[in-house]
């Protein structure tokens, strides 16, 4: 479950936001830091209640000129009082389209789709908004 929780999070982090001049020959390479989930600063709670809490303490994509991506951040799960932290680590690719728009396709085939430009990645998945600057 805390896997899943997981990559809705960062699915919905990557699609609002940027500029539209970015284009398919456009460079978008380098990092990009989650800022906000939902407008909310991390840490970000992704559930809770009585006995579980599952938070995204960090999380950051990397973006590489031949169109691949890394992610690395960490999680905290609480369960019953006690408490683990663990990392976030995925890796894939990515396909710009028209204007700003940005599709993060995972090595799992899970994909996400969202807007880049302007310093800006912003991931949207359902009712999940993370915004990411470099």
């Amino acid at each position: 479950m805390r896997r899943f929780l997981v990559l809705l999070v960062v699915a919905a982090a990557v699609s609002c936001g940027g500029d539209a001049s970015t284009r398919a020959d456009v460079p978008v390479s380098g990092t990009y830091t989650l800022r906000s989930v939902n407008g909310t600063q991390l840490p970000f709670i992704v559930a809770q209640n009585d006995s579980l809490k599952f938070e995204i303490l960090s999380d950051a994509f990397t973006l590489a000129d031949d169109r691949s991506w890394t992610e690395s951040g960490s999680s905290r799960t609480t369960l019953n009082g006690q408490v683990s932290n663990d990392p976030i680590a995925r890796s894939g690719t990515y396909v710009l389209g028209n204007g700003n728009k940005i599709t993060l396709i995972a090595s799992s085939g899970d994909f996400s789709d969202g807007t880049i430009g302007g310093g800006t990645l912003t991931v949207i998945n359902e009712a999940v908004v993370a915004v990411y600057q470099k």
